[in-house]
């Protein structure tokens, strides 16, 4: 195919024009386009994340393991883990993403295993994205609690100073706004976290579902 036809299909679809592809080596030489193509954009977000991803969690990790000679560097710990968690994530993501710009034959017959792979990685995010974010916050939460509330049983075995621990959190004046917090952010996060990963992965996967069906109607 010409490259200036190719340039006027992308045009059209970015204008949400119906002009199609006309054979599936024009729709494979799309999913290979190093711009404009679905796959590239996702890849293209996946890179921006990461780096976000990686600086705030740095930032905090930093600030938790040094903040107050190290008072609460359970929390550093924990926020390290996964961040790394993260980045396995999106390694492993991108690899999948970078496969499926190969223009082959290859990549036409295992496209649609490949995109099936691909949904399971998105759902997954969202899932692990919702679900974090109120765990983190209520143990964040509840080890600054503990720690900022006075207590006399620091030399106190393990298995005995389990209830005290919880009283001296639940006695805490910020017990209940603290709760009642994270609820809200769970919910928030729930509706946050859908419209933020369909705006970056969402959409093009949905493009891609497109291009995959006119290959089989081609």
């Amino acid at each position: 195919m010409e490259l200036d036809s190719l340039k006027d299909i992308w045009k059209d679809q970015d204008k949400g024009m119906d002009r199609y592809p006309e054979s599936n080596n024009e729709i494979l030489s799309m999913l290979g386009k190093k711009s404009k193509s679905p796959v590239a954009k996702i890849r293209r977000n996946l890179l921006w994340e990461l780096v976000s991803i990686v600086v705030v969690y740095a930032v905090f990790v930093a600030y938790y393991a040094f903040s107050k000679n190290g008072q609460f560097w359970e929390i550093a710990v924990l926020l390290g883990m996964v961040g790394v968690g993260f980045v396995f994530y999106y390694y492993h993501k991108d690899k999948l993403l970078k496969s499926m710009q190969r223009v082959d034959a290859e990549v036409k017959s295992n496209l649609q295993t490949q995109l099936h792979t691909l949904e399971k990685y998105v759902r997954f995010y969202f899932l692990a994205g919702t679900l974090l974010t109120p765990i983190l916050y209520y143990i964040t939460g509840l080890v600054t609690l503990y720690k900022k509330t006075p207590h006399h049983y620091s030399n106190e075995a393990l298995g005995t100073r389990v209830q005290p621990m919880l009283n001296a959190v639940q006695d805490h004046q910020y017990f209940t706004e603290f709760m009642v917090g994270g609820a809200v952010v769970t919910v928030l996060i729930y509706f946050a976290n859908k419209w933020y990963i369909n705006k970056l992965y969402g959409q093009h996967i949905n493009h891609l579902k497109d291009l995959l069906k006119q290959m089989d109607e081609i």
